[in-house]
């Protein structure tokens, strides 16, 4: 489950531009189907993150090479 000792912040992608198709909306927001992040590489949607009972994100659930972008959407490095 969800980490005290792994901060989620390490789990961010942060300052991405969306890309491609609106796939879906979560919290009344578009969800992109791609996102780039700030050195050009590309994410897929592949899900929403989960959290625990206290709201807490259970950065345990990610597979390798998923990363987190607000809000709790969760993306895969495109191959």
């Amino acid at each position: 489950m969800v980490s005290r000792n792994v901060p989620h912040e390490y789990f961010l992608l942060d300052a991405v531009k969306t890309q491609g198709p609106v796939v879906g909306h979560f919290r009344g927001r578009p969800i992109s189907a791609l996102v780039i992040d700030q050195n050009g590489s590309r994410y897929r949607f592949v899900g929403v993150a989960s959290r625990d009972g206290r709201g807490r994100l259970d950065v345990l659930s990610l597979k390798q090479g998923e990363w987190i972008v607000a809000p709790d959407l969760v993306y895969k490095e495109a191959a």
